[in-house]
């Protein structure tokens, strides 16, 4: 189900408008595509023949799918990381002009290029997206407990001031689907990495979380929007750990710029 309200501290919910494509029907973050010319943005759906689990298939099947998927959004290159629940960040401008590049681990890429779509896959934990639209900078982060809790957002943020000289007051950045407050409990071993001394387990919105360290760095409210989608109350469009268990798939959330959509763009509406 949708949830009818925003998560905590967030100013604008949004919920990614479902797309019937081939050959992976997606979640489309319009808000994003419709402001800035050129944008993709948005998560896979958890259909028949979509899981972007590395671990759960060979190699040959994981790499076709990716580069499928780059296609059907007019990407030449499609960019992805090992994840393995950290805070390194890479760029991905290294990239080839065409085909699949992998930077080794990491759990977020940032780019200052155009045409290549940046991945990271996704099950409950929070995909980051992060735009700077005058110098067509992007970043996509993976968010999990511990990314979050160990500073993914602000290594990120750090990751762009340094590669491109982006300030976090230039930046939009969207949440987009995951677990939500309501489905996520935790114990307190996990509460205490932050900062909260809670003795029994209770729920953490990532999201929230997320919105609340985003604001503190210098994201600007008014450029933060969040998913509406709750990756465990809607096991029937996504995949959710807490869901289906260890037997739970992997959605591929994407960002990329596509040059040749064209060059001028506008700030996202109502800013």
């Amino acid at each position: 189900m949708i949830s009818e309200e925003a998560p905590p501290n967030l100013v604008r919910p949004v919920t990614e408008r479902r797309s019937t494509e081939t050959p992976f029907p997606l979640y489309r973050l319009d808000s994003w595509e419709e402001a800035f010319e050129g944008v993709a943005a948005g998560v896979t759906e958890a259909a028949v023949d979509a899981d972007f689990s590395a671990a759960r298939q060979d190699a040959w099947t994981f790499l076709d799918r990716i580069e499928g998927l780059a296609g059907q959004l007019g990407f030449p290159t499609a960019v992805w990381a090992r994840q393995v629940h950290g805070v390194q960040v890479c760029s991905a401008d290294a990239g080839p002009p065409r085909g699949f590049f992998s930077p080794g681990e990491a759990d977020g890429l940032v780019a200052g290029r155009e045409d290549l779509l940046l991945l990271v896959t996704v099950a409950d934990c929070v995909p980051i997206y992060l735009l700077e639209p005058r110098s067509h900078v992007i970043g996509l982060l993976h968010a999990g407990w511990r990314g979050a809790a160990a500073g993914i957002l602000q290594r990120g943020l750090d990751a762009m001031r340094a590669a491109y000289g982006t300030a976090p007051a230039d930046l939009y950045l969207h949440l987009g689907p995951s677990i939500c407050g309501e489905c996520y409990e935790v114990g307190p071993e996990v509460l205490s990495h932050f900062g909260r001394s809670d003795r029994h387990a209770v729920r953490l919105d990532l999201r929230a979380e997320l919105a609340r360290q985003a604001g503190t760095l210098g994201v600007q409210r008014g450029r933060m929007s969040a998913s509406s989608w709750c990756t465990r109350c809607d096991l029937d469009r996504f995949h959710s750990h807490r869901g289906s268990g260890e037997s739970a798939g992997r959605m591929a959330a994407f960002l990329g710029w596509n040059q040749a959509s064209g060059s001028e763009f506008e700030a996202i509406r109502g800013q």
